[in-house]
């Protein structure tokens, strides 16, 4: 009897096995022909197109002077006058300090003394030489007449060094006063009246108001992307209206010791009056950037720690994965740099539900 049951056990066992076999048998056909029978997956494609993607680089400067020029007295002495300030508009021939001219005066005077002297000197010396050339040969020796002439050319070049003196003389009492030679304004003082100042120290500093440059401190990175011939747009800090353009006139052969950035001008071509010396500006510069394709995010499919996309291929309108180097990621875009080509048509619509070697179709309105 215990046979018996177990043989009705095997049995039941046996048919449920055959059952779910036959069961598993049948999904797998059913799968098999639903795969054959799948049509073409539709999906959006663009073509991939390599351009130079350029940035803009901005930095803070601010509005200085083109031509400055530091005015002082080419010897020292006591500053009696000084007629300008901080902000005075100054023309050519303005006067702007006077030193004591006292000492300047008695040389002067003295060189005139010297010079009436030697003229005197020479007046005799000249009628001299003229007698004894009348005298000769009759009643004087040749050597008297050469003695003559050479006391002549000695007093005539006491003469000229009197001249001389009194140039001189004249020049340093000129030099006591101090004139602009070009019109602008006038930035900075460096000398008070009653103070001893030193020949070539700065007195008076002087902006020519006629062009204005933008000074930015710039690193050197960005010195050798843009070149020395780079346009660049400047706008007011203080108001983004107010706007000039110019280009690169000056770089500093050598860094700040300090900032290790180097102190570039650029030339304005018409600044507005609004461009006040010492103004605060924002320079804006187009860098020139390495070609790359933009591809909206949707495009974007992560292969576990890489970057990539799929494209269809041309020929048998199959889907494969392509690893990409991402150059930069935008608000809506991603920019490609590396993995693919000129022409290649990425999908940029339902990338998750894709496989490789998956035949698509493309839609209508895709970019060939």
């Amino acid at each position: 009897m215990n046979v018996h049951v177990a043989q009705s056990r095997f049995g039941k066992l046996l048919g449920v096995s055959v059952a779910i076999l036959a069961t598993s048998l049948l999904a797998a056909c059913r799968d098999e022909d639903e795969s054959a029978e799948r049509p073409p997956r539709p999906v959006r494609t663009v073509a991939v197109s390599f351009n130079p993607e350029d940035t803009f680089g901005s930095l803070v400067g601010e509005i200085r002077p083109r031509t400055e020029t530091s005015f002082s007295f080419r010897q020292g002495g006591e500053i009696r006058e000084r007629d300008v300030e901080i902000g005075d508009l100054v023309e050519v021939g303005t006067v702007l300090a006077r030193l004591d001219a006292e000492d300047a005066q008695d040389a002067m005077r003295k060189a005139e003394a010297n010079l009436f002297a030697a003229q005197a000197q020479f007046q005799n010396a000249e009628t001299e030489r003229a007698r004894q050339q009348q005298l000769y040969p009759r009643t004087s020796t040749r050597q008297a007449m050469e003695a003559a002439t050479a006391a002549a050319s000695m007093a005539q070049a006491g003469v000229d060094a009197a001249q001389a003196g009194l140039r001189i003389a004249q020049t340093n009492l000129d030099n006591r006063v101090l004139k602009a030679n070009a019109a602008g304004v006038v930035t900075a003082i460096g000398g008070e009246v009653g103070q001893v100042v030193g020949g070539g120290q700065m007195v008076v500093r002087i902006a020519q108001l006629g062009t204005r440059d933008a000074v930015f401190q710039v690193p050197e990175a960005t010195i050798q992307t843009t070149g020395g011939d780079a346009r660049v747009d400047v706008q007011l800090l203080s108001n983004s209206n107010i706007k000039a353009t110019g280009t690169v006139r000056e770089i500093s052969p050598t860094a700040d010791p300090i900032t290790r950035n180097f102190t570039v001008r650029v030339g304005l071509d018409t600044a507005p009056d609004e461009f006040r010396f010492g103004s605060a500006v924002r320079g804006t510069i187009r860098l020139a950037g390495e070609p790359a394709a933009r591809l909206p995010i949707t495009a974007l499919f992560n292969q576990g720690n890489e970057n990539a996309v799929w494209i269809v291929d041309a020929a048998s309108k199959t889907t494969k994965l392509v690893p990409v180097e991402v150059h930069r990621f935008d608000t809506e875009d991603f920019l490609v740099s590396k993995g693919l080509s000129t022409g290649d048509k990425v999908v940029v619509a339902g990338v998750q539900q894709l496989r490789p070697g998956m035949p698509v179709r493309l839609l209508e309105g895709t970019t060939e």
